[in-house]
């Protein structure tokens, strides 16, 4: 049975730069609200059976297979970036969204929805659980080793010693997240989700204000 959480979100697949994704559609349409395919120029194959449940989710408005008109190099991404902008408009405010693509340069999509104040993440074709960006599901982030500190907790005790020089922007707070874990990239959006999922701090018109009690909890203090 798909949980209330998996109804709000939405997956944009950008096929070329991943075309293996395509193989998990089924299972995809199972677990989001609404899967959109991108695509300027793609020799992918469906199996045949396939096409009877994909014609009822396209018909039912939970599939979208869009096609660029025209053919260059990065068009496929200007799709996802128009496509994501249109879903945001649509889509009730709590709705989580995911971006598929190996190209970087989609993080700039990422970027803009949670500026707008939209939770967001892009990743790869290898399969992942996306991240929840909901309270009642904080993303759980593993260190390396069990006897270091967590990465979440890590940077809630540099948000306390820098409490006078917090970030008061998206950008500038994720540039600090990346910056403290420079050599550990994969924790930088997870340690912003978790931010954000647990009441740590709080975006509105692009501004970010901190709940010291929360930062402290986080932090083990």
């Amino acid at each position: 049975m798909t949980s209330a959480i998996e109804h709000k979100k939405v997956l944009l697949i950008d096929l070329e730069n991943c075309p293996s994704q395509l193989d998990q559609l089924p299972e995809d349409l199972v677990h989001y609200l609404q899967v959109v395919i991108c695509y300027a120029t793609s020799h992918s194959k469906l199996p045949l059976n396939w096409l009877v449940p994909l014609s009822t989710a396209i018909s039912e408005n939970k599939l979208k297979i869009v096609k660029m008109a025209c053919v260059s190099k990065n068009s496929a991404d200007f799709g996802i970036c128009f496509l994501a902008g249109a879903l945001m408009q649509e889509m009730p405010k709590e709705t989580h969204f995911v971006i598929v693509s190996n190209d970087k340069d989609l993080d700039h999509v990422v970027h803009l929805l949670r500026s707008h104040e939209r939770s967001a993440e892009r990743i790869g074709s290898r399969k992942e659980e996306p991240i929840e960006s909901s309270q009642s599901s904080s993303p759980q982030i593993v260190s390396p080793q069990a006897s270091q500190p967590i990465p979440i907790a890590v940077y809630c005790a540099h948000l306390i010693a820098h409490r006078k020089n917090r970030p008061a922007k998206v950008d500038t707070l994720l540039n600090s997240i990346k910056a403290k874990f420079k050599d550990q990239p994969s924790f930088v959006d997870p340690v912003y989700q978790m931010l954000i999922s647990s009441g740590c701090v709080k975006v509105a018109v692009k501004r970010v204000t901190y709940n010291d009690k929360k930062i402290q909890e986080l932090a083990g203090q």
